[in-house]
């Protein structure tokens, strides 16, 4: 019985496998169907309304040789016939799917016969659809962003003045991805002999106008405070400003958007209420668009987290320079190659990051050496993204890229040069282990280059993977020449590649040496054994399993045998 049992599993496994395999591709006698772009899949439908006709593209493979002219035909379910004769069957068409309110995709088709008309292959493929026929939201009532939130618009508040500044690369009513927009708004009490207490201003974003049913999508862009409450007690006659600063992310969807406005007085909303402008578009709002990037320029070194400016001096070793890399497009890129470049300071390094999803941000960190005896006082590092990798070419190098991005650059101010030896040196070693849930402990030897000083050292930079434990000592006094051991205590929470700074203060200026260091998981059972011990355990409890399987077969069979 448990034989039979075991044969039955195995032929049921075979045959799901089988299944499986056939229902993975579409391909018969060598030659091999797919639909290319809109109609693939589910997520890619081919969209039109109900009932409309819309082309899609499907592509023949023939990777038979012997038959190298082929006929073929085409048909389906509400899918146009189709015929090309004396073809190497390597080719594309572009029949057309009917769009249907209740279904989601239909079957196509295609027959493959040699020159005498004789059947070869065979072929079958999905072509998914959707019907994407616009619902008419009717109009309401509600024009203005007091009205949407349940008041009037009334009282002795006024949106007094409007102004948008765009900081980034865009325009003020064209912005781009990572762009930071200054909203300037001036409140007005128009009271000639009451004050307004506890003024506040608010900036909420809609996916269309409020009449027409937009939706608040406020939460799609970076806003420092959608609600501002430092103007407090406006006093009569009086006029207060007050600025929103809004970053646009690098997911944002590229569209058009509407600003609203409102002004109120905290808790007595229902007396005092403005979102009502002759500065704003049509009085209700500030009308302006997000625009997509084109594909040669969407792997970029940009944003608020890039440092235009770092402040180093002659002779630092291991300055840490940190970029943000942004993919602004909407494909994902399996490689991204970065290069820092100075020839001045015969600087070209270069990091690989893997995988950028569109949308996303990866920051990549290079620890560079600047050079003694430095004859300027900026030097710029340029910053290049190489991307659309061919991933039959070498990763390392550019040439294996098609599209590359070369628009910005970190400057590098040189404040200390020609007195460098003023500089405190600091060298740093690693006292510990680095695992999750260990302290870290590094040894850093601060040494005097210069007159006998007092010394603040600290540590910077690590809040995103570790805590900090301690700094001893904090303060220390040492002599021209001479040095001081101080020890800096760190948890880890994160692991991976990590970096922090060591900051040492004197005379008012600070000097920082980067540290890198790479944090494990936990232990487990298994760390310390050896590839060759650990296959010789799981081969031993395979075995164990099979003895045991043995075991219930024989118990089964003598249990199975009849009883006189």
């Amino acid at each position: 019985m448990a034989r039979n049992t075991f044969a039955t599993i195995g032929i049921l496994a075979v045959l799901l496998l089988s299944f499986t395999v056939v229902s993975a591709a579409a391909t018969d006698n060598n030659f091999t169907i797919s639909i290319n772009g809109a109609g693939e899949s589910s997520s890619n439908p081919a969209t039109g309304a109900n009932g409309e006709l819309v082309n899609f593209t499907a592509q023949i493979e023939n990777n038979n040789v012997d038959y190298p002219l082929v006929n073929l035909s085409w048909s389906g379910v509400d899918i146009s016939n189709g015929e090309e004769n004396d073809t190497t069957g390597n080719t594309t068409f572009s029949p057309t799917v009917e769009i249907s309110a209740t279904g989601s995709f239909h079957a196509l088709k295609v027959s493959v016969t040699n020159e005498t008309g004789e059947s070869i292959a065979n072929l079958t493929v999905s072509v998914y659809y959707l019907d994407n026929t616009t619902v008419v939201i009717p109009p309401t009532s509600t024009n203005t962003l007091c009205e949407a939130e349940g008041f009037d618009d009334k009282g002795d508040l006024e949106i007094s003045d409007f102004d948008i500044n765009n900081n980034g690369e865009g325009k003020d009513d064209e912005w781009n991805y990572l762009d930071e927009i200054e909203v300037i708004v001036e409140i007005e009490n128009t009271n000639d002999d009451e004050n307004i207490d506890d003024v506040e201003v608010k900036i909420v974003i809609y996916d269309n106008k409020i009449e027409n049913g937009g939706n608040d999508v406020t939460n799609d862009f970076d806003i420092e405070d959608e609600v501002i409450t430092s103007i407090g007690k406006l006093k009569d006659d009086d006029q207060e400003s007050v600025t929103f600063l809004i970053e646009v992310p690098a997911d944002a969807d590229d569209s058009t958007y509407y600003m609203y406005i409102m002004t109120y007085e905290d808790g007595n909303e229902s007396e005092q209420c403005m979102s009502e402008s002759n500065k704003l578009d049509d009085d209700f709002y500030f009308k302006f668009s997000v625009e997509s990037v084109d594909y040669d320029e969407s792997v970029t070194a940009k944003g608020s987290e890039l440092d235009t400016v770092i402040n180093t001096y002659c002779g630092q070793q291991n300055l840490e320079i940190s970029i943000p890399i942004y993919n602004l497009g909407s494909d994902e890129e399996e490689k991204v190659l970065v290069n820092i470049y100075n020839s001045d300071l015969g600087i070209n390094e270069y990091e690989i990051i893997d995988d950028l999803d569109n949308g996303d941000k990866e920051t990549v960190n290079f620890f560079i050496d600047i050079p003694e005896g430095l004859s300027k006082e900026k030097y710029d590092l340029d910053i290049t993204t190489y991307f659309d990798w061919d991933d039959d070419e070498d990763e390392d190098f550019i040439t294996a890229y098609d599209e590359e991005v070369s628009d910005s650059s970190i400057r590098l101010s040189i404040i200390s040069c020609g007195s460098s030896t003023s500089a405190p040196s600091i060298n740093a070693a690693l006292d510990s282990e680095t695992i999750i849930g260990k302290e870290i402990v590094i040894k850093a030897i601060v040494t005097n280059n210069g007159d006998d000083n007092d010394f603040v050292i600290s540590a910077s930079n690590f809040e995103s993977w570790a805590n900090l434990v301690s700094v001893s000592p904090q303060t220390v006094s040492i002599n021209e020449g001479e040095f001081e051991e101080v020890t800096i205590k760190l948890m880890p929470t994160k692991e991976g590649t990590q970096s922090f700074k060591i900051n040492a203060i004197v005379d008012g200026e600070s000097y920082d040496q980067s540290v890198s260091l790479s944090v494990s998981e936990k232990a487990s059972v298994f760390d310390g054994i050896d590839n060759a011990v650990l296959y010789t355990i799981i081969i031993i409890v395979a075995v164990l399993i099979l003895i045991f399987l043995a075991l219930i077969v024989r118990v089964s069979r003598r249990s199975a045998k009849p009883q006189f």
